[in-house]
């Protein structure tokens, strides 16, 4: 809200214009962070690979290892992109929204990712490798997204005087009752 200070003969009038903070962050930072996503999802899928590779004692070459997460990683970008994986909620300061946008996808690119291995391999696997791929993936991908919204926001808010909080704060949700208390708080106001 800008409001400004007028005089009129001895008289103080406050007269203004009342705006909602969007909290709209510039483009670029918005791809910078759509971009760290992209690769933390990417290393997530990529240890996974590796760990698995390891645990039946097969190569860790890194050709054999980006071969064995590339299903995962065609499901995973594939529903990530049109679900929000990289939208606003995924890129914010919110670890619980940042973790819903996750889960999201995950639930579509995860079992996606089975199935392109599936039908390259030929045959369906264990149901043991299938609740071991959902679990290990949901954890890493869900998790590490959490964590960089919580740690993003708590390191962001320690470094903003209050003014630039106020500035860069996301929109707020509120009810009816709250857009009415808004609107007769104005009317009061002239």
């Amino acid at each position: 809200m800008k409001l400004e200070r007028v005089e009129r003969l001895g008289e103080e009038a406050w007269a203004g214009v009342a705006a909602v903070d969007r909290g709209e962050d510039n483009a670029n930072t918005g791809l910078a962070r759509a971009v760290l996503l992209a690769g933390g999802d990417a290393a997530a899928l990529l240890l996974f690979a590796a760990v698995g590779r390891s645990s039946h004692s097969e190569g860790l070459a890194p050709v054999a290892v980006l071969a064995t997460a590339a299903p995962f990683l065609l499901g995973w970008f594939a529903a990530a992109v049109p679900l929000g994986g990289f939208g606003r909620a995924a890129c914010g300061e919110r670890a619980g929204e940042a973790a819903l946008a996750a889960a999201k996808c995950w639930a579509v690119g995860v079992p996606a990712g089975i199935a392109v291995r599936s039908l390259a391999r030929g045959y369906a696997p264990d149901k043991a490798f299938v609740i071991v791929t959902l679990v290990v993936t949901g954890v890493l991908l869900v998790g590490w997204r959490a964590g960089l919204a919580a740690i993003t926001a708590q390191a962001a808010h320690e470094d903003r005087t209050p003014t630039e909080q106020l500035q860069r704060r996301r929109d707020k949700r509120g009810n009816p009752l709250e857009f009415f208390r808004l609107l007769t708080s104005l009317t009061k106001r002239w």
